[in-house]
């Protein structure tokens, strides 16, 4: 059994279980989303202390060499030493506006001195110990995160921020982390954003970051759900591609897409890999489910995708 200190606590991991359920099973909060190691929410820092080469799979060299690693696929081998690293930093924010998308979606929106990209994620706490994470819809220009928060009657947070907390309410917000954004520089590069229930979110971040940097190639956003009234921002997006000629909205439903003949009937998997066959000098966002993420990233790379091109937010609908 490994020994792992955290703050002024030592923690007892049993052998096989990770580090993020022995830090949970202690009562000390550690964002997580998909516990899949494919969202990079529970990433910490080992202090020289030997790190489980697993926990660092998937992260960039330059956070290797940082020794970053991921808490949800640590095993320990033996003691250690860890903590948050920046995610522990938490920025004070005042709730401004919230109000609801449809029957399954709240957008949430905060004012905060926090620095972000949109399609990051950030961390709501509503006290010491409970928070969750959620991905950004938008820009710093728009001078508020704005969250699209999946209603949960019984979520921790999703009941509290629907229920509760109120505009001009006060919580705070952990340091906006991961690489799901828009990165200028190959403004001919075609995009491809995919995405299930809220992981519309930080794609629609995405795509209106692309667009106010005169991105030139084209971009193709899908948005999948159920069935067409569990879609949210319908009218928003059509009225984006209106807008931009190079911007195309794509509505995927697995039933009743005979209401609308713009709507694509099917699994978005399926349809966005039909869609694209060849991804060579294409740039890949995936947000959403975790299951949908893994397998269009692993189509992605297959159909001609640089793995550096092919940028993931997954993550379950946090509670």
């Amino acid at each position: 059994m490994a020994v792992v200190r955290y703050s002024d606590r030592a923690i007892d991991v049993p052998e096989g279980e990770t580090l993020l359920s022995a830090l949970e099973g202690a009562d000390i909060a550690v964002p997580n989303s998909c516990r899949a190691w494919l969202c990079h929410s529970c990433i910490m820092v080992a202090h020289d202390s030997p790190i489980p080469e697993k926990a660092q799979a998937g992260l960039s060299s330059q956070q290797i060499a940082q020794s970053y690693f991921l808490a949800c696929q640590c095993y320990p081998e033996s003691d250690m030493e860890v903590s948050l690293g920046d995610a522990e930093r938490r920025y004070d924010a005042v709730m401004t506006y919230k109000e609801p998308l449809n029957q399954g979606v709240l957008k949430v929106r905060f004012k905060t001195d926090m620095p972000w990209f949109a399609g990051q994620y950030t961390s709501v706490w509503k006290n010491l110990a409970d928070g969750r994470s959620f991905s950004i819809a938008s820009m710093p220009e728009d001078g508020h995160i704005e969250l699209h928060v999946r209603r949960r009657s019984n979520g921790v947070i999703s009941s509290w921020l629907e229920h509760e907390m109120q505009e001009g309410d006060s919580c705070q917000l952990s340091s906006a982390r991961g690489h799901c954004f828009y990165n200028p520089g190959a403004e001919e590069q075609t995009l491809v954003l995919a995405g299930t229930g809220t992981g519309l979110a930080p794609l629609y971040g995405v795509a209106r970051q692309a667009l106010a940097n005169d991105h030139r190639g084209d971009i193709h956003l899908y948005s999948a759900s159920g069935s067409p009234d569990q879609l949210y921002l319908v009218d928003e997006l059509v009225d984006l591609a209106g807008r931009h000629e190079n911007f195309h909205y794509h509505r995927v439903v697995k039933r009743e897409a005979e209401q609308d003949p713009q709507l694509h009937q099917g699994d978005l998997v399926d349809i966005v890999s039909r869609r694209h066959t060849d991804l060579k000098q294409h740039r890949i966002y995936l947000c959403g489910a975790p299951g949908m993420v893994k397998k269009l990233q692993k189509l992605s790379f297959l159909q001609g995708a640089a793995l550096t091109d092919i940028l993931v937010d997954a993550f379950e609908a946090p509670a």
